[in-house]
């Protein structure tokens, strides 16, 4: 045959002891504000700015106008901000207060959340933001009454409808002390919550700083990724990972339908279902030579979103795979027949960052 189809990920079920194994601190990227301009790995950045992380080495990310103030943070999968202003600001000629979530595309600004239409009170800002199946989950700098409930500062809310609110995280019941606020929160690609405070907070004998990320297993807190210079007069003011993507079905852990492969008239076409992860929004094909395995190189970094693509039959016998992808990760290449990971090529599309948790 002049071609393969490849079907990786006959999954074992080896993800089954990943409880029973430490989880190493976070290596990787992550975005994030500070609350006064301050020196980053002998950088400075002002509040206005979106800053990028990569293990400790800091550069300039996006940058609001000046007078705005990031409180709260998150990237969108298809690349679109949000954020909420820690004071009142005028923006594109809307103003925006800090119970706001506004939707920022690097040019443009619209209200994602208005929080007096929500039913946030006028005395509470919002300090950290993300979302949950399209839901934002909120944290507040001051103890707030939501829909005739209280909840504290350290508290996640999850906004569920017009004036309709819900418990996220129970922030006490964790055992965070009251004289601590959380100042940011987002879950990673394996869906760790992950948060941070504005104070040194001890925490199970350990004490955690500002500018630290904290993980949260469920039952215990840890240090998740820490600078050990990060200056001590600056906060975080919230922070978001870059997106995760997933994988396309595979005929066994991904549920769908898997690759395949048709020959017609000189062309070859290879359609598949959609990715697990519903922020993705478009895909790569990879394309290697049959018998030299993980020779894979990119053919396509973008099919526009399509699910299906044609091509002239190639002059040898090749192998594809297909990875899901976002506006910043791109996905899963498929499984081997051990369960890992099939491993991206030098020169991939986009940086690779597989979510663990799919959807």
């Amino acid at each position: 045959m002049r071609w393969w189809r490849w079907i990786a990920g006959m999954l074992t079920g080896a993800v089954a002891a990943l409880g029973m194994v430490a989880t190493p601190a976070y290596s990787g990227t992550y975005y994030l504000a500070v609350d006064v301009p301050a020196g980053l790995g002998g950088t400075d950045f002002g509040p206005n700015q979106i800053v990028r992380s990569d293990d400790a080495v800091y550069a300039p990310e996006a940058e609001l106008p000046p007078g705005t103030e990031i409180a709260a943070l998150h990237l969108r999968p298809e690349g679109l901000w949000l954020f909420s202003p820690s004071h009142a600001v005028t923006l594109g000629g809307a103003t925006y207060e800090p119970r706001d979530i506004v939707t920022w595309d690097g040019v443009t600004y619209s209200a994602f959340l208005q929080g007096s239409a929500g039913g946030i009170p006028s005395y509470a800002r919002i300090d950290a933001l993300f979302l949950d199946s399209g839901a934002p989950v909120l944290s507040f700098d001051v103890p707030v009454d939501l829909g005739g409930t209280e909840y504290s500062s350290s508290d996640l809310v999850r906004y569920v409808g017009t004036g309709a609110f819900s418990l996220y995280w129970n922030a006490e019941a964790a055992g965070v002390p009251a004289t601590t606020n959380v100042v940011g929160a987002a879950r990673d690609g394996a869906g760790t919550l992950v948060v941070s405070f504005d104070v040194p907070t001890n925490l199970g004998g350990i004490e955690y700083l500002p500018g630290q990320l904290v993980r949260w297993s469920g039952s215990a807190f840890g240090s998740y990724f820490v600078d050990p210079s990060w200056p001590p007069y600056a906060r975080l003011r919230d922070f978001t990972f870059a997106p995760a993507a997933g994988a396309i079905p595979d005929g066994a852990g991904v549920p769908g339908s898997p690759l395949t492969l048709a020959s017609a008239g000189g062309n070859l076409t290879l359609t598949w279902g959609t990715s697990c992860r519903t922020g993705d929004s478009d895909y790569e094909i990879y394309e290697g030579i049959l018998g030299s395995y993980y020779s894979h190189t990119a053919k396509l970094c973008s099919t526009g979103g399509a699910t299906a693509w044609t091509f002239p039959l190639p002059s040898g016998s090749t192998y594809y795979l297909v990875v899901p992808r976002n506006a910043r990760r791109e996905g899963s290449y498929g499984r081997r027949s051990s369960g890992e990971e099939i491993p991206p090529p030098s020169g991939a599309c986009l940086v690779q960052e597989v979510a663990t948790v799919c959807p």
